[in-house]
Protein backbone atom coordinates (compact mmCIF):
# COMPACT_ATOMS: atom_id res chain seq x y z
CA UNK A 1 0.00 0.00 0.00
CA UNK A 2 1.43 3.38 -0.92
CA UNK A 3 2.17 6.01 1.67
CA UNK A 4 -0.70 8.34 0.81
CA UNK A 5 -3.33 5.62 1.19
CA UNK A 6 -1.71 4.38 4.38
CA UNK A 7 -1.79 7.85 5.89
CA UNK A 8 -5.35 8.31 4.67
CA UNK A 9 -6.56 5.20 6.46
CA UNK A 10 -4.87 6.31 9.65
CA UNK A 11 -6.69 9.63 9.46
CA UNK A 12 -10.04 7.86 9.41
CA UNK A 13 -9.49 7.02 13.08
CA UNK A 14 -12.13 9.06 14.98
CA UNK A 15 -10.03 9.96 18.01
CA UNK A 16 -7.54 11.81 15.88
CA UNK A 17 -10.24 14.30 14.96
CA UNK A 18 -11.87 14.79 18.35
CA UNK A 19 -12.87 18.41 18.85
CA UNK A 20 -12.21 20.15 22.13
CA UNK A 21 -15.44 22.13 21.92
CA UNK A 22 -13.81 25.57 21.65
CA UNK A 23 -15.34 27.64 18.86
CA UNK A 24 -12.43 30.10 19.10
CA UNK A 25 -9.85 27.41 18.42
CA UNK A 26 -9.60 28.77 14.86
CA UNK A 27 -7.29 26.01 13.60
CA UNK A 28 -8.47 22.43 13.97
CA UNK A 29 -5.16 20.71 13.19
CA UNK A 30 -4.73 17.74 15.50
CA UNK A 31 -1.33 16.43 14.34
CA UNK A 32 0.61 17.87 17.26
CA UNK A 33 4.35 17.56 16.69
CA UNK A 34 4.77 15.08 13.84
CA UNK A 35 7.41 12.35 14.05
CA UNK A 36 9.37 13.87 11.17
CA UNK A 37 9.81 17.16 13.05
CA UNK A 38 10.94 15.39 16.24
CA UNK A 39 13.66 13.65 14.22
CA UNK A 40 14.59 16.90 12.46
CA UNK A 41 14.84 18.98 15.64
CA UNK A 42 17.09 16.37 17.23
CA UNK A 43 19.74 17.15 14.59
CA UNK A 44 18.78 19.91 12.10
CA UNK A 45 22.27 19.97 10.56
CA UNK A 46 21.74 16.46 9.23
CA UNK A 47 19.02 17.76 6.91
CA UNK A 48 19.74 19.70 3.74
CA UNK A 49 18.27 23.07 2.81
CA UNK A 50 18.14 24.35 -0.74
CA UNK A 51 19.57 27.73 -1.68
CA UNK A 52 17.18 27.72 -4.63
CA UNK A 53 13.46 28.27 -4.50
CA UNK A 54 11.45 25.05 -4.22
CA UNK A 55 8.32 24.86 -6.37
CA UNK A 56 5.56 22.73 -4.84
CA UNK A 57 2.35 21.71 -6.68
CA UNK A 58 -1.03 22.39 -5.14
CA UNK A 59 -4.30 20.82 -6.27
CA UNK A 60 -7.25 23.09 -5.46
CA UNK A 61 -10.66 21.59 -4.74
CA UNK A 62 -13.60 24.00 -4.44
CA UNK A 63 -16.48 22.44 -2.51
CA UNK A 64 -20.03 23.59 -3.17
CA UNK A 65 -23.56 22.46 -2.43
CA UNK A 66 -25.07 19.40 -4.07
CA UNK A 67 -26.91 21.63 -6.56
CA UNK A 68 -23.68 23.33 -7.61
CA UNK A 69 -23.86 26.57 -5.61
CA UNK A 70 -21.76 28.23 -2.95
CA UNK A 71 -18.35 27.75 -4.54
CA UNK A 72 -15.49 29.99 -3.49
CA UNK A 73 -15.16 32.70 -6.15
CA UNK A 74 -12.29 32.75 -8.63
CA UNK A 75 -11.45 36.37 -7.88
CA UNK A 76 -10.96 35.66 -4.19
CA UNK A 77 -9.14 32.42 -4.97
CA UNK A 78 -6.52 34.18 -7.07
CA UNK A 79 -6.08 36.89 -4.44
CA UNK A 80 -5.71 34.32 -1.66
CA UNK A 81 -3.19 32.29 -3.67
CA UNK A 82 -1.23 35.48 -4.31
CA UNK A 83 -1.07 36.12 -0.55
CA UNK A 84 -0.04 32.50 0.07
CA UNK A 85 3.01 32.78 -2.18
CA UNK A 86 3.94 36.15 -0.73
CA UNK A 87 3.85 34.60 2.75
CA UNK A 88 6.26 31.83 1.68
CA UNK A 89 8.61 33.96 -0.41
CA UNK A 90 11.25 34.41 2.31
CA UNK A 91 11.21 30.65 2.93
CA UNK A 92 12.29 30.05 -0.70
CA UNK A 93 9.12 28.07 -1.25
CA UNK A 94 6.57 28.88 -3.94
CA UNK A 95 3.41 26.99 -4.79
CA UNK A 96 1.85 26.49 -8.20
CA UNK A 97 -1.61 25.30 -9.19
CA UNK A 98 -1.33 21.82 -10.66
CA UNK A 99 -3.96 20.83 -13.19
CA UNK A 100 -7.50 22.12 -13.41
CA UNK A 101 -9.40 23.36 -10.38
CA UNK A 102 -11.68 20.58 -9.14
CA UNK A 103 -15.29 21.44 -8.30
CA UNK A 104 -17.04 19.12 -5.81
CA UNK A 105 -20.85 19.57 -5.47
CA UNK A 106 -21.61 17.81 -2.19
CA UNK A 107 -23.63 19.07 0.79
CA UNK A 108 -21.89 16.64 3.15
CA UNK A 109 -18.47 18.08 2.34
CA UNK A 110 -19.69 21.68 2.02
CA UNK A 111 -20.16 21.75 5.81
CA UNK A 112 -18.16 18.85 7.17
CA UNK A 113 -16.55 17.51 10.31
CA UNK A 114 -13.17 15.83 10.62
CA UNK A 115 -14.34 12.33 9.78
CA UNK A 116 -16.14 13.32 6.59
CA UNK A 117 -13.28 15.66 5.72
CA UNK A 118 -10.81 12.78 5.76
CA UNK A 119 -13.17 10.68 3.66
CA UNK A 120 -13.36 13.57 1.18
CA UNK A 121 -9.59 13.74 0.93
CA UNK A 122 -9.22 9.99 0.42
CA UNK A 123 -11.84 10.17 -2.35
CA UNK A 124 -10.51 13.20 -4.25
CA UNK A 125 -6.80 13.61 -3.48
CA UNK A 126 -4.36 13.88 -6.38
CA UNK A 127 -1.07 12.11 -5.53
CA UNK A 128 2.20 14.02 -5.07
CA UNK A 129 0.52 17.40 -4.70
CA UNK A 130 -0.74 19.30 -1.68
CA UNK A 131 -4.50 18.93 -1.85
CA UNK A 132 -6.33 22.02 -0.61
CA UNK A 133 -10.11 21.97 -0.09
CA UNK A 134 -12.02 25.24 0.29
CA UNK A 135 -15.55 24.77 1.62
CA UNK A 136 -18.14 26.69 3.58
CA UNK A 137 -17.17 25.17 6.93
CA UNK A 138 -14.43 22.63 7.67
CA UNK A 139 -15.70 22.14 11.23
CA UNK A 140 -17.83 24.27 13.52
CA UNK A 141 -16.00 27.42 14.60
CA UNK A 142 -12.88 26.55 12.58
CA UNK A 143 -11.09 28.44 9.84
CA UNK A 144 -9.30 25.32 8.67
CA UNK A 145 -7.18 22.33 9.53
CA UNK A 146 -4.27 20.35 8.16
CA UNK A 147 -3.99 16.57 8.07
CA UNK A 148 -0.29 15.79 7.71
CA UNK A 149 0.52 14.10 4.38
CA UNK A 150 -3.20 14.03 3.52
CA UNK A 151 -4.39 17.58 2.81
CA UNK A 152 -5.68 20.85 4.19
CA UNK A 153 -9.22 22.19 4.48
CA UNK A 154 -10.08 25.89 4.56
CA UNK A 155 -13.25 27.87 5.10
CA UNK A 156 -14.33 30.42 2.52
CA UNK A 157 -14.71 33.15 5.13
CA UNK A 158 -11.10 32.72 6.37
CA UNK A 159 -9.48 32.50 2.91
CA UNK A 160 -10.00 36.09 1.88
CA UNK A 161 -7.34 38.17 0.08
CA UNK A 162 -5.57 39.45 3.21
CA UNK A 163 -5.96 36.31 5.35
CA UNK A 164 -3.04 34.06 6.29
CA UNK A 165 -5.08 30.95 7.08
CA UNK A 166 -3.86 29.16 3.95
CA UNK A 167 -0.22 29.82 4.85
CA UNK A 168 -0.90 28.72 8.44
CA UNK A 169 -2.35 25.37 7.37
CA UNK A 170 0.37 24.73 4.78
CA UNK A 171 2.89 25.50 7.51
CA UNK A 172 1.34 22.60 9.44
CA UNK A 173 1.42 20.44 6.31
CA UNK A 174 5.16 21.13 6.03
CA UNK A 175 5.65 19.99 9.66
CA UNK A 176 5.27 23.17 11.75
CA UNK A 177 3.36 23.12 15.06
CA UNK A 178 1.85 26.16 16.73
CA UNK A 179 4.36 28.31 18.66
CA UNK A 180 2.12 27.65 21.69
CA UNK A 181 2.51 23.90 21.15
CA UNK A 182 1.15 21.92 24.08
CA UNK A 183 -1.38 24.58 25.07
CA UNK A 184 -4.04 23.50 22.56
CA UNK A 185 -7.29 22.97 24.45
CA UNK A 186 -5.69 23.79 27.82
CA UNK A 187 -7.79 26.04 30.07
CA UNK A 188 -5.36 28.33 31.88
CA UNK A 189 -5.80 31.18 34.36
CA UNK A 190 -3.43 33.72 32.82
CA UNK A 191 -3.14 35.65 36.07
CA UNK A 192 -1.03 32.74 37.31
CA UNK A 193 2.42 31.55 36.18
CA UNK A 194 2.49 28.86 33.53
CA UNK A 195 3.06 25.30 34.75
CA UNK A 196 6.35 23.50 34.17
CA UNK A 197 4.68 21.04 31.81
CA UNK A 198 1.39 20.62 29.98
CA UNK A 199 0.32 17.12 29.01
CA UNK A 200 3.92 15.92 29.24
CA UNK A 201 5.27 18.80 27.12
CA UNK A 202 7.83 21.22 28.58
CA UNK A 203 6.61 24.83 28.71
CA UNK A 204 8.98 27.28 27.05
CA UNK A 205 10.59 29.99 29.24
CA UNK A 206 11.62 33.56 28.52
CA UNK A 207 15.32 32.85 29.23
CA UNK A 208 15.39 30.33 26.38
CA UNK A 209 16.39 27.43 28.58
CA UNK A 210 15.55 24.15 26.83
CA UNK A 211 14.01 26.13 23.92
CA UNK A 212 15.04 23.36 21.53
CA UNK A 213 12.95 20.77 23.40
CA UNK A 214 10.26 22.94 25.03
CA UNK A 215 7.18 24.35 23.32
CA UNK A 216 7.40 24.12 19.52
CA UNK A 217 11.14 23.28 19.65
CA UNK A 218 12.23 26.40 17.74
CA UNK A 219 14.46 28.78 19.67
CA UNK A 220 13.66 31.80 17.50
CA UNK A 221 9.94 31.70 18.33
CA UNK A 222 9.68 33.15 21.85
CA UNK A 223 7.26 31.72 24.45
CA UNK A 224 3.59 31.97 23.52
CA UNK A 225 0.81 30.49 25.65
CA UNK A 226 -2.23 31.98 23.89
CA UNK A 227 -4.41 29.20 22.46
CA UNK A 228 -7.25 31.43 21.26
CA UNK A 229 -7.66 34.08 18.54
CA UNK A 230 -6.12 37.34 19.76
CA UNK A 231 -5.39 40.89 18.58
CA UNK A 232 -2.14 42.85 18.82
CA UNK A 233 -1.18 46.09 20.48
CA UNK A 234 0.46 48.89 18.49
CA UNK A 235 3.87 47.16 18.51
CA UNK A 236 2.63 43.78 17.31
CA UNK A 237 2.48 42.03 20.67
CA UNK A 238 -0.37 40.44 22.56
CA UNK A 239 -2.41 42.75 24.74
CA UNK A 240 -2.51 40.11 27.47
CA UNK A 241 0.57 39.73 29.66
CA UNK A 242 1.51 36.15 30.54
CA UNK A 243 3.91 34.71 33.11
CA UNK A 244 6.38 31.90 32.47
CA UNK A 245 7.12 29.10 35.00
CA UNK A 246 9.96 31.22 36.48
CA UNK A 247 7.61 34.15 37.14
CA UNK A 248 8.96 36.25 34.22
CA UNK A 249 6.36 38.38 32.41
CA UNK A 250 5.96 38.13 28.62
CA UNK A 251 3.79 39.15 25.71
CA UNK A 252 3.33 36.91 22.68
CA UNK A 253 4.86 37.93 19.35
CA UNK A 254 1.99 38.47 16.92
CA UNK A 255 4.11 38.46 13.76
CA UNK A 256 4.21 34.67 13.43
CA UNK A 257 1.84 33.11 10.93
CA UNK A 258 1.74 29.91 12.98
CA UNK A 259 0.40 31.74 16.05
CA UNK A 260 -3.25 32.55 16.73
CA UNK A 261 -2.74 36.29 16.34
CA UNK A 262 -5.12 38.08 13.98
CA UNK A 263 -4.34 38.44 10.29
CA UNK A 264 -3.55 42.12 10.80
CA UNK A 265 -0.63 41.07 13.03
CA UNK A 266 0.86 37.95 11.46
CA UNK A 267 3.06 38.05 8.38
CA UNK A 268 6.12 35.79 8.74
CA UNK A 269 7.77 32.50 9.52
CA UNK A 270 10.89 32.46 11.67
CA UNK A 271 14.21 31.42 10.13
CA UNK A 272 14.14 28.09 11.96
CA UNK A 273 10.59 27.46 10.81
CA UNK A 274 11.63 28.23 7.24
CA UNK A 275 14.57 25.82 7.46
CA UNK A 276 12.31 23.07 8.79
CA UNK A 277 9.77 23.51 5.98
CA UNK A 278 12.53 23.44 3.37
CA UNK A 279 13.97 20.26 4.86
CA UNK A 280 10.51 18.69 5.04
CA UNK A 281 9.88 19.43 1.36
CA UNK A 282 13.29 18.02 0.38
CA UNK A 283 12.86 14.79 2.35
CA UNK A 284 9.32 13.85 3.40
CA UNK A 285 7.76 15.53 0.34
CA UNK A 286 10.58 14.89 -2.13
CA UNK A 287 8.22 13.21 -4.61
CA UNK A 288 6.32 16.52 -4.87
CA UNK A 289 9.33 18.28 -6.39
CA UNK A 290 8.95 16.80 -9.86
CA UNK A 291 8.61 20.15 -11.65
CA UNK A 292 11.05 22.87 -10.65
CA UNK A 293 10.25 25.13 -13.60
CA UNK A 294 10.37 28.80 -12.71
CA UNK A 295 7.26 30.58 -13.92
CA UNK A 296 7.56 34.29 -14.60
CA UNK A 297 5.00 36.92 -13.58
CA UNK A 298 2.30 37.83 -16.05
CA UNK A 299 2.81 40.90 -18.23
CA UNK A 300 0.63 43.70 -16.94
CA UNK A 301 0.17 45.74 -20.10
CA UNK A 302 -3.12 46.68 -21.74
CA UNK A 303 -5.44 44.12 -23.35
CA UNK A 304 -5.56 44.22 -27.16
CA UNK A 305 -9.01 42.98 -28.18
CA UNK A 306 -9.34 41.04 -31.44
CA UNK A 307 -13.09 40.53 -31.24
CA UNK A 308 -15.20 42.40 -30.34
CA UNK A 309 -13.04 45.40 -31.07
CA UNK A 310 -13.46 48.44 -28.86
CA UNK A 311 -16.85 50.04 -29.46
CA UNK A 312 -18.06 47.36 -31.90
CA UNK A 313 -21.74 46.87 -32.61
CA UNK A 314 -22.46 43.21 -33.33
CA UNK A 315 -25.60 42.18 -35.18
CA UNK A 316 -26.17 39.06 -33.09
CA UNK A 317 -26.34 38.37 -29.35
CA UNK A 318 -25.92 34.57 -29.25
CA UNK A 319 -22.61 32.71 -29.21
CA UNK A 320 -20.48 35.83 -29.16
CA UNK A 321 -16.75 35.06 -29.04
CA UNK A 322 -14.33 37.10 -26.95
CA UNK A 323 -10.83 37.04 -28.47
CA UNK A 324 -7.79 39.01 -27.38
CA UNK A 325 -4.08 39.05 -28.08
CA UNK A 326 -2.25 36.63 -25.75
CA UNK A 327 -0.58 38.31 -22.79
CA UNK A 328 3.03 37.24 -22.13
CA UNK A 329 3.40 34.50 -19.48
CA UNK A 330 -0.40 34.20 -19.04
CA UNK A 331 -1.86 30.72 -19.49
CA UNK A 332 -5.31 31.37 -18.02
CA UNK A 333 -7.70 34.28 -17.85
CA UNK A 334 -10.79 35.28 -15.94
CA UNK A 335 -13.24 36.89 -18.35
CA UNK A 336 -15.79 39.22 -16.82
CA UNK A 337 -18.52 41.16 -18.58
CA UNK A 338 -21.44 43.22 -17.32
CA UNK A 339 -23.97 45.81 -18.42
CA UNK A 340 -22.73 47.88 -15.47
CA UNK A 341 -19.47 49.80 -16.12
CA UNK A 342 -18.48 49.46 -12.45
CA UNK A 343 -18.99 45.66 -12.48
CA UNK A 344 -20.91 46.04 -9.24
CA UNK A 345 -23.84 43.84 -10.28
CA UNK A 346 -24.89 41.21 -12.82
CA UNK A 347 -21.30 40.22 -13.50
CA UNK A 348 -20.77 37.15 -15.66
CA UNK A 349 -17.47 35.48 -14.87
CA UNK A 350 -15.65 32.61 -16.56
CA UNK A 351 -12.18 31.09 -16.24
CA UNK A 352 -10.66 30.00 -19.52
CA UNK A 353 -7.46 28.44 -20.83
CA UNK A 354 -6.02 30.46 -23.68
CA UNK A 355 -7.04 33.79 -25.14
CA UNK A 356 -10.67 33.25 -26.18
CA UNK A 357 -14.12 32.54 -24.81
CA UNK A 358 -17.57 32.07 -26.39
CA UNK A 359 -20.60 33.35 -24.47
CA UNK A 360 -24.21 32.36 -25.11
CA UNK A 361 -25.66 34.35 -22.18
CA UNK A 362 -25.71 37.86 -23.64
CA UNK A 363 -28.87 39.97 -23.95
CA UNK A 364 -29.86 41.60 -27.21
CA UNK A 365 -29.48 45.34 -27.81
CA UNK A 366 -27.28 45.94 -24.78
CA UNK A 367 -23.97 47.70 -24.28
CA UNK A 368 -21.52 45.42 -22.46
CA UNK A 369 -18.34 46.14 -20.55
CA UNK A 370 -15.69 43.43 -20.37
CA UNK A 371 -12.30 42.95 -18.81
CA UNK A 372 -9.72 40.24 -18.18
CA UNK A 373 -7.57 39.03 -15.33
CA UNK A 374 -4.55 37.06 -16.59
CA UNK A 375 -2.67 34.52 -14.47
CA UNK A 376 -0.58 31.39 -14.63
CA UNK A 377 -0.06 28.42 -12.35
CA UNK A 378 2.21 30.31 -9.94
CA UNK A 379 1.51 34.01 -10.42
CA UNK A 380 -2.04 35.14 -9.61
CA UNK A 381 -1.43 38.66 -8.32
CA UNK A 382 -2.13 40.52 -11.55
CA UNK A 383 -5.05 42.97 -11.37
CA UNK A 384 -7.90 43.26 -13.84
CA UNK A 385 -7.22 44.81 -17.21
CA UNK A 386 -8.57 47.97 -18.70
CA UNK A 387 -12.28 47.84 -19.66
CA UNK A 388 -13.57 47.45 -23.22
CA UNK A 389 -17.08 47.88 -24.60
CA UNK A 390 -19.31 46.52 -27.36
CA UNK A 391 -23.02 46.49 -28.18
CA UNK A 392 -25.12 43.49 -29.15
CA UNK A 393 -27.82 43.36 -31.84
CA UNK A 394 -31.10 41.48 -31.98
CA UNK A 395 -30.29 38.69 -34.45
CA UNK A 396 -29.73 35.03 -33.63
CA UNK A 397 -27.09 33.35 -35.75
CA UNK A 398 -28.65 31.76 -38.84
CA UNK A 399 -26.04 29.02 -38.78
CA UNK A 400 -26.53 27.15 -35.55
CA UNK A 401 -30.02 25.69 -36.06
CA UNK A 402 -29.46 24.55 -39.63
CA UNK A 403 -28.90 20.88 -40.22
CA UNK A 404 -28.28 18.70 -43.23
CA UNK A 405 -30.40 15.88 -44.59
CA UNK A 406 -28.69 12.55 -43.91
CA UNK A 407 -26.73 13.68 -40.84
CA UNK A 408 -28.08 12.94 -37.36
CA UNK A 409 -25.29 14.35 -35.16
CA UNK A 410 -22.42 16.75 -35.68
CA UNK A 411 -19.78 17.85 -33.17
CA UNK A 412 -16.80 20.08 -33.94
CA UNK A 413 -13.95 19.96 -31.39
CA UNK A 414 -12.09 21.79 -30.12
CA UNK A 415 -13.95 25.05 -30.67
CA UNK A 416 -12.18 27.44 -30.10
CA UNK A 417 -9.26 25.76 -31.91
CA UNK A 418 -5.68 26.96 -32.13
CA UNK A 419 -4.36 28.06 -35.52
CA UNK A 420 -2.25 25.48 -37.35
CA UNK A 421 -3.67 22.48 -35.45
CA UNK A 422 -6.35 19.93 -36.29
CA UNK A 423 -10.11 20.41 -36.11
CA UNK A 424 -11.89 17.16 -35.24
CA UNK A 425 -15.32 16.58 -36.79
CA UNK A 426 -17.50 13.87 -35.27
CA UNK A 427 -20.67 13.06 -37.22
CA UNK A 428 -23.25 10.32 -37.67
CA UNK A 429 -24.61 9.62 -41.18
CA UNK A 430 -27.80 7.76 -42.11
CA UNK A 431 -26.32 6.68 -45.46
CA UNK A 432 -23.18 6.85 -47.58
CA UNK A 433 -22.49 10.30 -48.99
CA UNK A 434 -19.84 12.60 -50.39
CA UNK A 435 -19.19 15.74 -48.37
CA UNK A 436 -17.30 18.81 -49.47
CA UNK A 437 -15.79 20.83 -46.62
CA UNK A 438 -14.86 24.47 -47.04
CA UNK A 439 -13.29 26.69 -44.41
CA UNK A 440 -14.05 30.33 -45.22
CA UNK A 441 -13.53 33.73 -43.69
CA UNK A 442 -16.61 35.67 -42.62
CA UNK A 443 -16.27 37.67 -45.83
CA UNK A 444 -16.55 34.47 -47.92
CA UNK A 445 -12.87 34.00 -48.82
CA UNK A 446 -12.00 30.29 -49.22
CA UNK A 447 -9.22 29.26 -46.84
CA UNK A 448 -8.98 25.49 -47.36
CA UNK A 449 -11.18 22.66 -48.58
CA UNK A 450 -11.48 18.86 -48.61
CA UNK A 451 -13.75 16.18 -50.06
CA UNK A 452 -14.73 13.27 -47.80
CA UNK A 453 -16.46 10.03 -48.68
CA UNK A 454 -18.62 9.26 -45.65
CA UNK A 455 -20.02 5.82 -44.85
CA UNK A 456 -23.13 5.07 -42.84
CA UNK A 457 -22.64 5.27 -39.07
CA UNK A 458 -20.47 7.39 -36.77
CA UNK A 459 -17.42 8.98 -38.37
CA UNK A 460 -14.55 10.99 -36.88
CA UNK A 461 -12.34 12.93 -39.29
CA UNK A 462 -9.76 15.68 -38.88
CA UNK A 463 -9.26 18.83 -40.91
CA UNK A 464 -5.75 20.31 -40.72
CA UNK A 465 -5.88 24.07 -40.33
CA UNK A 466 -3.34 26.43 -41.85
CA UNK A 467 -1.75 29.14 -39.75
CA UNK A 468 -4.41 31.85 -39.56
CA UNK A 469 -5.05 35.10 -37.71
CA UNK A 470 -7.37 34.72 -34.73
CA UNK A 471 -11.03 35.28 -35.42
CA UNK A 472 -14.35 33.77 -36.49
CA UNK A 473 -14.37 31.48 -39.53
CA UNK A 474 -17.14 29.53 -41.24
CA UNK A 475 -17.03 25.79 -41.88
CA UNK A 476 -19.36 24.81 -44.74
CA UNK A 477 -20.25 21.14 -45.23
CA UNK A 478 -22.43 20.09 -48.15
CA UNK A 479 -23.17 18.14 -51.32
CA UNK A 480 -25.09 18.78 -54.55
CA UNK A 481 -28.46 19.08 -52.78
CA UNK A 482 -27.88 20.36 -49.24
CA UNK A 483 -25.39 22.03 -46.94
CA UNK A 484 -24.88 23.45 -43.45
CA UNK A 485 -22.58 26.09 -41.95
CA UNK A 486 -20.95 26.22 -38.52
CA UNK A 487 -18.93 28.94 -36.80
CA UNK A 488 -15.37 28.05 -35.85
CA UNK A 489 -13.39 30.29 -33.53
CA UNK A 490 -9.67 30.12 -34.34
CA UNK A 491 -7.17 31.50 -31.84
CA UNK A 492 -3.57 32.53 -32.69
Amino acid sequence: MNRILTIALLFLTPWLYAQNGKANQWCGTQDGKVAWLTEYQANPKAFSRSADTLYIPVTIHLVGTSVGGGYFGMRNLLDAFCTLNQDFETANIQFYIEGAINYIPNNTYYNHNYDTGSEMMVAYNVPNTINCYISNSPGEGLCGYSAYNLGVALSKSCTQPDDHTWAHELGHYLSLPHPFYGWEGYDHDYSLPAPEQINGNLVERVDGKDCDIAGDGFCDTPPDYLNYRWNCNNVGESILTQTDPDGVKLKSDGSFIMSYSSDECSYRFSEEQQAAMQANALTDKAEFLYDQTKRFPVYSGPVIPVFPEEGDTISTFKDIPFIWEPMPEATHYIVEYSINPTFSSAVFQFATVGNSWISSSLIKNKTYYWRLRPYNAQHTCEAYSDIHTFTTGDQISSFQDEFMDGLTTLTILPNPVRSGTELNINLSAERNMDLQLQLMSVTGELITSAVWQIGQGQIIRSLTLPVLPGGIYLLRMGNATDHLVRKVLITP
